[in-house]
């Protein structure tokens, strides 16, 4: 059995699945198989998808009759894989040469370590980046070199290129697999790893070309929306027992800070307080909730969520946090 198995789902995608299939079969790492779910295509990703097959033993193809979604059809390749590892690919972007091969090193080197990601080079990026800023995402994620920053900053963003991952089996087993959320189902998989306490990384080195387009996921399916991501970081957060016994208080008072703190009232948490550097806002209430002023801020009872995007805010208000006595990924969270 081959050690690595890379899941690749395809929808319409015959323009590039040559390119994106052939990246991972000319892998310098040889010991994988890897298996093409061909998602109801109307193009023509199945004859290539067999004519992938037919050349290379290490292939193999799931063909749905319908369009199942992203979720379905990986969890599909899942339950086909036989690797102790469990790489991911899409169908529009493209593997370095070594991208397995230095994965599986990093796993074999840190038994605790249960997946990783790597640093990724965006590709095709418009020039002006609307919705939710695809190039200094990037740029944050390839930071994200260690499982403790990766851990202590989870509900800013998705914090692994999901085709850029490779995860132990055994790992994936223990949260029951590719799940099917409301929200994006890639980082759904990463909160609930983190939930159990379960280790993830990215490497540093970029070993992967990550395509953008209009037609991506990221920026075409409503489970990417900044309100599915809220929605998700209020419900990962609601898990967190100083978030359930003690509530939170809540760094920012405009749209971001008012979306996920209605998500966390949703999810059943009590919202303390809001943080405003707005003086005229000081001694508001919102949503049945006071406004205070970052002088009173103090570490001990709430746990802080800080809710503002405004460039180098987040910044800012980690540094009163931590001058205040907060641990970031402890009793501190940024979600913006």
């Amino acid at each position: 059995m081959p050690k690595v198995s890379v899941i690749l789902p395809v929808y319409n995608a015959d323009k590039t699945l040559y390119r994106a299939a052939n990246s991972c079969l000319d892998q310098t790492y040889k010991d994988l198989e890897l298996i093409i779910i061909d998602d109801g295509s109307t193009d023509k990703s199945a004859e290539i998808s067999n004519d992938l097959l037919n050349k290379d033993q290490r292939v193999s193809f799931i063909q749905c009759n319908e369009n199942v979604g992203v979720s379905i059809a990986i969890e599909k390749g899942r339950r086909m894989a036989s690797g102790s590892f469990i790489a991911r690919m899409d169908a529009d972007d493209v593997s370095y040469p070594d991208r397995i091969k230095k994965q599986v090193e990093v796993l074999d080197a840190n038994p605790s370590l249960s997946g990783c990601g790597t640093a990724v080079r965006l590709m095709n990026a418009p020039r002006a980046d609307p919705g939710r800023g695809f190039s200094a995402y990037v740029s944050w994620l390839n930071g994200l070199n260690d499982s403790e920053s990766l851990a202590s900053q989870r509900f800013i963003d998705s914090p692994i290129a999901n085709p850029s991952s490779m995860v132990r089996s055994s790992a994936l087993d223990i949260v029951g697999g590719f799940s099917n959320p409301d929200w994006a189902e890639d980082y759904d998989l990463w909160l609930r790893f983190l939930d159990k306490g379960i280790k993830l990384m990215n490497i540093p080195e970029v070993l992967f070309d990550w395509y953008d387009s209009p037609t991506r996921l990221t920026r075409s399916s409503d489970r990417y929306s900044l309100e599915r991501f809220s929605r998700a970081k209020a419900h990962y957060i609601s898990k967190l027992k100083l978030a359930v016994d003690s509530g939170v208080d809540v760094a920012g008072a405009g749209p971001i800070g008012k979306r996920i703190t209605n998500d966390l009232i949703s999810e059943g948490i009590t919202v303390n307080r809001f943080y405003e550097v707005n003086e005229r806002r000081i001694g508001e209430f919102i949503h049945g909730v006071e406004v205070f002023d970052y002088s009173s801020l103090r570490s001990g009872s709430s746990m802080l969520i800080s809710a503002v995007a405004r460039p180098g805010a987040r910044e800012i208000i980690r540094e009163l946090a931590i001058h205040s006595g907060f641990r970031e990924g402890v009793d501190y969270f940024c979600v913006a």
